[in-house]
C-alpha cells in the first residue's frame, strides 16, 4: 500500500501525471496551437509496471490538460518509448483506410513505438495511427514493422521528415549505438547507417536517441544527436550526452573532437528527453527524475515529472559548438518580478529568481533547518542538495556521487543566471543557455527563506 506523503511535492508548472507512474516523454508534437505530450505510464500504481502511453495537451507548455490513455499493451508486449509524426501527404495510406468519411479527411498522426515483450523481453518497432488528432489510435495490423536484429536493447524510435530526400528518417537506440533507418511510407524501413563506439563515447547502453538540425549563432548548420545513457562503469550516473556533427540523410557523423563528454544537463534529473516534432527551432522536454531512484521517490500517489520545455540553440565557443537551452513560457511571469532583499521571505514554494553578479551564494532554507545551496564563481556553478530534504527513501539518492552537481563555465560565454524552483524541482539556466541543471529534492516543509550573499542580487517572481 502506498502511504501518502506528509506534504505534497507536486509542482505547479511542471507536468506530473494525475496519478500513478510516469517516465519518458513520448510522441511529442505541435499542431494547431497545441502541444501534445505522450509519456510512459503505468496506470495501476506509482511504480514502474506494464507500460502504456499517457497523454496530455497544453497551449502554453506550463499548464497541462490530462487526456485518456492513448496506447495500451498488446500481445507483442508493453508499449515502450517512441515518437509521433503527422503525415500530411498520407504517405502511410492510413487516411484512405478510414471507415468514416470524416476521418478520411483527417491528417494521419503516426506513432512509432517499441513493443517490449513481457516474458522474452524481445524489443521490436511497431506503429499505430490516429485520425482524430491523437486522441484515439488504431494499431497497425502488420506490426512489428522493424524486427529485432538480435539485440537485447533495441528501442525508442524517433522519426522525423527529411525534406532534402523527401523521406522519413528514424534514429533508434541499439545497444551501445544509434541505428538509422529510412522509409517512404512509415511502414517499410531500410537501415541506412549507424553511429556509436569510438568517438566521444561513454561506454553504456544507449536509450531515447534524438536527432535534429540547428543553425548556430554564427550561421553554420549542424546536426545534434542526443543520447540518454544508462549508468555504467564509465558513467557513474544515468544521464544524457550529445554529439555535434553532420547528417547526410543516411547516417550521422561527429567531426568535433572532445576531451570530455558533452552532457546535456549538469544536474542529475534530466533523462530520456526528446524534441517536439513539427516545431522550429527545436523544443526539448525531459523526464525530471533519475531512473536510479525514480521508483522510490516519496511523492505518494504519483511518480515522475517533466522538465520545463526548453528552446534549443547552438553557440560557437573556443572549445567548439555547444548546445544552449532556454526555458519557454515564462515571459509574462518575469514581467512581474521585484527586487529581492539579501534576506528575503518567500511567500510561495514555486518561484523564479533572476540573479546578477559574478560570485556569491544563493541559499533556500526552511523551518526544519534544511537548505539548498547554489554557489556561483567565475569558474563554476555548483548546486548542493545534500541537506535540502529527505533522502532516506533511496540509498542511490543519498549517495555522495549524487549530492552535488557542478558546471565548468566558459570565460567568453558567462552571463546572468536564472533559477526556477517549483516545490520539489530546481532548474538552473546560465551563460547564454550553455549551463542547464536539473535537480529534484524533497524538503520536509517548503523553503520559506532566500538568502543572497557575495556580489549577488536578484529579481524574484512567482510561478502560477
Amino acid at each position: 500500500m502506498i502511504m501518502p506523503p506528509e506534504r505534497s511535492f507536486r509542482p505547479l508548472i511542471h507536468f506530473t501525471p494525475p496519478q500513478n507512474w510516469s517516465n519518458d516523454p513520448n510522441g511529442l508534437f505541435y499542431d494547431q496551437g497545441q502541444w501534445h505530450l505522450y509519456y510512459q505510464h503505468y496506470p495501476e500504481a506509482p511504480v514502474w509496471g506494464p507500460m502504456h502511453w499517457g497523454h496530455a495537451v497544453s497551449r502554453d507548455l506550463l499548464h497541462w490538460q490530462p487526456l485518456p490513455i492513448a496506447l495500451y499493451p498488446d500481445e507483442l508486449g508493453y508499449v515502450f518509448s517512441g515518437s509521433a509524426i503527422l503525415d500530411p501527404e498520407n504517405r502511410s495510406g492510413f487516411a484512405s483506410a478510414a471507415i468514416s468519411p470524416t476521418a478520411a479527411d483527417q491528417v494521419p498522426l503516426v506513432a512509432m513505438y517499441t513493443s517490449h515483450h513481457a516474458v522474452t523481453h524481445l524489443e521490436q518497432q511497431s506503429l499505430a495511427y490516429s485520425l482524430d488528432g491523437g486522441r484515439h489510435f488504431e494499431k497497425y495490423y502488420d506490426n512489428p514493422v522493424i524486427e529485432n536484429p538480435g539485440l537485447h536493447d533495441f528501442r525508442d524510435p524517433k522519426v522525423f521528415w527529411y525534406q532534402p530526400d523527401r523521406c522519413f528518417v528514424m534514429v533508434l537506440a541499439a545497444s551501445d549505438r544509434a541505428y538509422f533507418y529510412r522509409s517512404a511510407d512509415l511502414k517499410h524501413w531500410d537501415k541506412s547507417g549507424e553511429f556509436g563506439p569510438g568517438f566521444n563515447q561513454v561506454s553504456a547502453i544507449w536509450e531515447c536517441t534524438d536527432l535534429f538540425q540547428l543553425t548556430a549563432v554564427d550561421g553554420q548548420e549542424k546536426w545534434v544527436l542526443v543520447v540518454s545513457m544508462a549508468r555504467s562503469e564509465t558513467s557513474p550516473v544515468a544521464r544524457a550526452q550529445y554529439f555535434v556533427g553532420e547528417f547526410d540523410g543516411r547516417t550521422f557523423s561527429c567531426n568535433q573532437v572532445e576531451t570530455q563528454p558533452l552532457w546535456l544537463d549538469f544536474g542529475y534529473d534530466n533523462y530520456a528527453g526528446v524534441t517536439f516534432n513539427h516545431y522550429q527551432p527545436p523544443v526539448f522536454m525531459g523526464w525530471a527524475v533519475n531512473p536510479e531512484y525514480a521508483n522510490q521517490v516519496p511523492t505518494g500517489d504519483y511518480a515522475g515529472m517533466m522538465t520545463l520545455a526548453r528552446r534549443l540553440g547552438l553557440l560557437k565557443t573556443a572549445q567548439g559548438y555547444r548546445l544552449s537551452q532556454q526555458p519557454i513560457g515564462l515571459e509574462a511571469l518575469r514581467a512581474c518580478a521585484f527586487a529581492a532583499s539579501p534576506d528575503q521571505c518567500l511567500l510561495g514554494e514555486s518561484f523564479g529568481l533572476q540573479i546578477k553578479g559574478r560570485q556569491g551564494m544563493v541559499i533556500l532554507s526552511n523551518r526544519h533547518g534544511q537548505h539548498l545551496s547554489l554557489t556561483i564563481t567565475p569558474e563554476w556553478i555548483e548546486v548542493d542538495r545534500s541537506r535540502a530534504g529527505a533522502n532516506a527513501f533511496s540509498s542511490e539518492f543519498a549517495s555522495p556521487r549524487l549530492r552535488v552537481a557542478r558546471f565548468q563555465r566558459l570565460p567568453e560565454c558567462q552571463s546572468d543566471l536564472e533559477l526556477i524552483f517549483d516545490v520539489s524541482l530546481l532548474e538552473v539556466f546560465a551563460d547564454q543557455g550553455l549551463a542547464a541543471g536539473t535537480m529534484v529534492m524533497y524538503p520536509d516543509s517548503p523553503f520559506d527563506r532566500l538568502r543572497l550573499s557575495g556580489e549577488l542580487s536578484g529579481n524574484l517572481y512567482q510561478l502560477r
